[in-house]
């Protein structure tokens, strides 16, 4: 028998798989809080125990944050997650630890179709890279090289890259939040945080105060229910997001596909395929007929990065980790 773990780690929440791989066989399966927790180690313990699960041979954790020589520091969560520690205290044989943008990587190539929606045809090559983006409780990235057909993530936390504005009521927005933050990145913005900054901004300019209290899926409901502030939050949103898309992928030229995962763009998928995010996806001048060649997927399937894991934690039975 070989029996594998797998994580998908966010801020707020915590994904875990057990399963049989000679079987084929998903042994357990639970989504956690974060915050409930006072480390991953504690977390992964409970897990064990509530399911009364076998020795586990191999697992791999996605986690939001840099990882280096094994060990990481949360960007989001006030966890250090060290991979020896993991083995020795949870009594796994082996342990790696990945970031979570890397696993979401991973993951694409067990997507289903119906996993997909395609946001812009382009023209597919499948010789080219790939790039995966999404905002969730954070922004993550991860720029994929194609090297003589398989695709290897490479580690980016592109996410904390200074926030460039595009028109006027942008740069507004971004003369607002240097008199809090001294660097604004786009993770400010493109996460579930900055859903809520931007609606608070909104309701600064609509009333004279903001409005707090009020989070990110409720913010969608408002738009849904035709709320004005909460309408602007959105496109505001979306035009942010489909710019700093295009900026990377100008970078890293992903012929290969350009992947939307995430929390929020799933969710906001009646935004996402207006032609409000497409436009500022285009919108780089001489470029625009460079980047209108990149085909671009919304990732539908919000496990991806679990899927990645589970990838991983599998070629870690044949010491041939991806």
């Amino acid at each position: 028998m070989s029996y594998i773990l797998a994580a998908d780690v966010g801020a707020t929440k915590v994904l875990l798989q057990a399963s049989d791989t000679t079987k084929n066989l998903v042994l357990a399966e639970k989504r956690y809080l974060s915050a409930d927790f006072p480390s991953l180690t504690a977390l992964i313990e409970t897990f064990q125990s509530e399911f009364d699960l076998p020795t586990i041979d191999a697992a791999c954790l996605g986690l939001p944050g840099p990882v280096k020589s094994r060990r990481a520091e949360l960007t989001n969560l006030p966890w250090t997650v060290d991979a020896d520690a993991l083995e020795t205290l949870c009594g796994i044989d082996r342990v790696d630890i990945i970031n979570d943008f890397y696993a979401a990587a991973l993951g694409v190539d067990d997507l289903q179709p119906g996993d997909l929606v395609c946001l812009q045809e382009g023209q597919y090559d499948i010789t080219g890279n790939r790039l995966v983006v999404g905002a969730g409780s954070g922004l993550g990235v991860a720029p994929v090289k194609n090297c003589n057909g398989a695709f290897i993530p490479q580690p980016s936390e592109g996410g904390h890259a200074d926030f460039a504005p595009v028109n006027n009521e942008q740069d507004d927005i971004l003369a607002w939040l240097r008199k809090k933050w001294p660097h604004v990145s786009y993770e400010r913005l493109l996460s579930g945080e900055g859903l809520e900054t931007l609606y608070f901004f909104y309701s600064i300019q609509a009333h004279g105060h903001g409005k707090r209290g009020i989070n990110a899926a409720e913010i969608h409901q408002a738009a849904l229910d035709g709320e004005q502030i909460a309408v602007q939050t959105l496109d505001t949103f979306v035009e942010i997001y489909g710019a700093y898309i295009g900026n990377a992928a100008l970078i890293w030229e992903p012929q290969a596909g350009i992947f939307v995962a995430g929390g929020i763009a799933p969710k906001i998928q009646d935004w996402m395929t207006q032609p409000r995010f497409i436009h500022a996806f285009l919108n780089k001048g001489r470029m625009k007929k460079i980047v209108e060649t990149f085909p671009i997927y919304l990732v539908v399937n919000e496990s991806v990065g679990l899927l990645g894991a589970i990838r991983h934690a599998r070629s870690l039975l044949n010491d041939h980790p991806e």
